[in-house]
């Protein structure tokens, strides 16, 4: 009766009435095209394509002189196919062209947004306001695959914003919170020590569905199952934001009793993609976005090849992303599922793992914390922390000398805060900070065996 209540009544009152967003007709659509047929989607897909690049031409000086310059015309596109001539837009020309992607069409509302990047580099980007309403539509949607729809009672274990929240803040936070059903509590703060608690608070709200950062829930679990814990045992679980192995589904599924729901996003263009109840890939988000999995030049990968991740938001017309390569990795190749919707499903995320922090006292910090906290300090062009011993973390830190003055002293007390006064913390400011082998980004790098942490040695 609640669920009902709340998922047909106050929520649709609150975006509809309330904010006057369009939410709930966007979700109302998305759960009509969701069963059209492969082709259908393909067709629409192409459509919203090629009206975005016409209106990109038009309205961002950017694209529109880089297009002129390589003779690329969005009238001439007629298949996506023709879409993999055109060029891929990195972070980097996203931190040098902001401005000039951005729409100039008047009277456009635009809404600025930043996000850590689980890749390492901070990046501040802008979303017209239907495009923001039509994202939290498909999030809507790809829960409600697990039974986590609008109106269900929900237990997030996730980030929540870093330092001193005004009064005012807080409220809007609770009141975020109450309308959507949620009990928050934050990922960064998970210890050891405070697994009781974060127990008895889940036992409590007896959630529908528990939401969590995968390594997150993952130590939680083990913690419970190492303990002999009992929790409540909900109706599903839904895990994002890094790469879910096979090991970890089967121990929280064993945990909880409840089936763990895999899904794939970030701040750029949230949603991406999500299980069914099937669990065989991510459908993806085909209606807003446009995925390719291609080679460092741009093109199509073949089918069971990892690649680069590009995304093309066709739903975003403030600051448009255009093939924009989001620094993850995938396992090229997209097939139908046999639930009958014809979103078509991504093989695998290959490279979307952060490493997690130990300390002394038992604490254990996710590293997402890291682009979470940096994302505000637009200074940082790019980060590594590393923890070489259990009880030092030095964290490198290359600056952008265009973006004012950095704060030494925030960055350093907000991260001890969190790390806790048994751990050395050396702030590095750096030149440059090299890749990988294989070309990528690390963002946290511990080289401390779990068997050193007290945790384990219980």
């Amino acid at each position: 009766m609640l669920t009902a209540l709340y998922g047909r009544l106050l929520l649709p009152f609150h975006e509809r009435i309330l904010h006057g967003r369009r939410t709930f007709r966007y979700l109302a659509e998305l759960e009509r095209s969701q069963w059209l047929s492969p082709a259908e989607l393909a067709e629409k897909q192409l459509d919203s394509l090629k009206r975005l690049l016409t209106y990109a031409k038009k309205h961002c000086p950017h694209y529109s002189q880089e297009w002129e310059r390589l003779g690329l015309r969005p009238e001439a596109i007629s298949s996506l196919a023709d879409f993999a001539k055109w060029p891929v837009t990195t972070r980097e020309a996203i931190h040098g062209h902001r401005q000039q992607m951005r729409s100039t069409e008047p009277g456009l509302k635009i809404i600025s947004k930043a996000t850590g990047g689980s890749s390492g580099v901070p990046l501040q980007f802008d979303l017209n306001v239907e495009s923001h309403e039509r994202r939290e539509a498909a999030t809507y949607r790809g829960y409600g695959w697990a039974g986590a729809g609008p109106g269900t009672r929900q237990f997030f274990l996730w980030g929540v914003a870093v330092g001193t929240r005004t009064r005012k803040q807080r409220w809007k936070d609770r009141m975020y919170n109450a309308v959507h059903r949620r009990t928050v509590v934050s990922s960064f703060s998970l210890s050891q020590q405070n697994v009781p608690d974060i127990l008895s608070e889940l036992n409590a709200c007896r959630p529908h569905t528990i939401v969590a950062y995968t390594s997150a829930l993952y130590y939680f679990a083990r913690e419970i199952a190492d303990r002999k814990l009992v929790p409540f045992s909900p109706r599903s679980l839904i895990v994002g934001a890094e790469k879910l192995h096979p090991f970890q589904r089967v121990l929280i599924e064993r945990v909880f009793g409840a089936p763990v729901f895999e899904t794939y996003g970030s701040r750029e263009v949230m949603l991406m993609g999500a299980d069914c109840d099937r669990h065989t890939g991510l459908h993806l988000t085909a209606e807003n976005l446009l995925i390719e999995v291609t080679d460092d030049d741009g093109r199509p990968t073949p089918d069971g090849q990892e690649g680069n991740v590009l995304v093309t938001d066709l739903t975003n017309y403030g600051m448009p992303f255009i093939r924009y390569m989001n620094g993850d990795r995938a396992i090229a190749g997209f097939r139908n599922c046999d639930c009958g919707r014809g979103l078509p499903m991504l093989t695998k995320v290959a490279g979307r793992q952060a490493d997690m922090l130990r300390t002394p006292s038992g604490r254990v910090l996710t590293g997402l914390f890291f682009p979470h906290f940096l994302k505000d300090f637009p200074a940082v062009e790019r980060f590594l922390v590393t923890q070489e011993e259990l009880d030092a973390v030095r964290v490198d830190l290359v600056l952008r000398k265009d973006r004012g003055t950095f704060d030494r002293a925030a960055v350093t007390s907000g991260i001890a805060d969190y790390l806790g006064p048994d751990v050395r913390l050396e702030i590095a400011e750096v030149a440059d900070i090299p890749l990988t082998a294989a070309g990528k980004q690390r963002v946290v790098v511990s080289k401390v065996s779990p068997a050193s942490h007290p945790a384990t040695q219980a």
